[in-house]
């Protein structure tokens, strides 16, 4: 279109069209900004009414689990003379149809005395002879105290640390696992709850407890 030839009236009627479509092209903008607000907002409330509602059962089914659950660990230690002081136990039906593990999940946690008893690991290995032997025993125990990835200790290594230890029938080494061993300080952080089932084809499956879990 060549503006020149147009008259002022056309021109002036050209830019008032011009005006009045960006106008109702910003409107509809607007306006889908406020439907998608009003929709987003409607889905939101509506979703965390009925995930709040499933939270509360599953807080409340936890705790029947559990509370289920306490009387028949404490039948079981009486009957086997065991100690309730595990993390997990495992309950399997006896057809080894249904499986259900409850327990506590840790974080590994050491007071500072820890260190002192790694000092005294390693003054003991170096009054060990210098031959392959002693070499290897070494190599084993230092690679058992590398620490992880938060600076800490791994509880299982200290178990084999302290198989080594009674091996050794060195006094100085035993007293130094026995201090690391008393500076454990596990810190609980939750309860969980796990099932496995067998299907009618005899496969292992899990019982999917979380949202994430659920396919």
């Amino acid at each position: 279109m060549d503006l020149s030839k147009l008259s002022k009236e056309e021109k002036d009627k050209l830019f008032a069209d011009l005006k009045a479509e960006k106008q109702a092209e910003e409107q509809r903008k607007k306006d889908d900004q406020e439907t998608y607000k009003r929709l987003k907002d409607e889905a939101v409330r509506e979703i965390f009414g009925m995930l709040q509602e499933m939270s509360q059962k599953m807080i409340s089914l936890k705790g029947i689990v559990f509370n289920r659950f306490d009387t028949i660990i404490e039948m079981k230690d009486d009957l086997y003379k065991s100690k309730s002081d595990r993390q997990s136990d495992t309950f399997t039906t006896e057809d080894n149809a249904i499986s259900i593990k409850l327990g506590n999940r840790v974080n590994e946690g050491w007071d500072d005395t820890v260190e002192i008893g790694v000092e005294k690991v390693k003054q003991y290995l170096k009054t060990l002879a210098k031959d392959e032997e002693s070499g290897n025993l070494v190599d084993t125990v230092m690679r058992l105290l590398s620490k992880n990835r938060k600076g800490q200790l791994k509880a299982n290594k200290v178990l084999e640390l302290k198989q080594l230890a009674m091996k050794s029938n060195d006094d100085g080494f035993k007293e130094a696992i026995q201090i690391i061993e008393d500076a454990y300080r596990p810190v609980p952080t939750c309860q969980f709850i796990e099932v496995r089932y067998k299907d009618d084809k005899g496969n292992e499956i899990s019982l999917p407890l979380s949202m994430s879990a659920i396919n």
